[in-house]
């Protein structure tokens, strides 16, 4: 496979500047390549015109430290010796990974701080279901449903979308009344929403395929055991002290 360098565009740039590029067939872009043509936000097309062909989702590429001849700064490993672009979808979900765990420590923190020992004790599980789910993107491993209490996942949906039946509390609004950790729970909520949405920029190839379906469903449950996190604080469940 030839590799088209960033010299070779920016010749053609000079001679007559383009707003999108076809990649010739059996071709790829260097990294310094791919980084001239995203600087001037120009698109990259594979194979025919965009006008002869249906537009399709463009994978981001993957080189070998070998090909790379070691790691530049704008570069970091996606799996074993494979590197991509700092931006990669995948790099960014384990960036947003990253930050949902520091909120987690920090409401955990906080929470057993004012007393709410079992409240602390749930969020700690969910912290370490959710270094589980990034062990399981990293390393490429099938992930383990979240369970919760001996909930399944149905059984957490379930709970999420019926409160009133089985908590005795009606579906929530946040709102300001409802006092400093009930906003941090929905903060924290919103984040686990964030986190999915993310997942599905990494995952989704089409609306009908999805290369890791496992972490979006779980994901999804993670939201929804937050909510029922909410819903417990409002109905008395969580107490200080316990």
């Amino acid at each position: 496979m030839r590799a088209i360098t960033e010299t070779e565009l920016r010749d053609a740039y000079k001679k007559a500047e383009f707003t999108s590029y076809t990649l010739p067939e059996g071709c790829r872009l260097t990294p310094a390549a791919a980084q001239f043509l995203s600087e001037r936000r120009i698109p990259v097309h594979t194979g025919a015109s965009p006008a002869e062909s249906p537009k399709k989702p463009i994978k981001p590429q993957t080189y070998s430290v070998t090909e790379m001849k070691g790691k530049p700064e704008h570069m970091t490993h996606l799996n074993g010796s494979n590197l991509v672009l700092k931006n990669h979808p995948r790099i960014k979900f384990r960036g947003k990974i990253d930050t949902f765990e520091a909120l987690l420590i920090n409401a955990i923190v906080e929470i057993e701080g004012v007393g709410y020992q079992e409240l602390g004790r749930d969020l700690k599980e969910l912290l370490n279901y959710v270094r589980q789910l990034l062990r399981a993107e990293v390393k490429e491993e099938p992930l383990t449903p979240i369970s919760f209490r001996g909930w399944s996942e149905a059984e957490i949906r379930d709970r999420s979308h019926h409160p009133q039946k089985y908590f005795g509390v009606n579906h929530l609004l946040p709102n300001p009344e409802q006092g400093a950790l009930m906003a941090k729970l929905n903060y924290l909520r919103t984040q686990a929403r964030e986190l999915e949405l993310a997942a599905m920029d990494a995952f989704a190839v089409t609306p009908e395929r999805l290369e890791r379906e496992d972490i979006i469903q779980a994901l999804n449950r993670l939201s929804s055991l937050i909510y029922i996190m909410m819903v417990q604080l409002v109905s008395g469940h969580y107490r200080v002290g316990v």
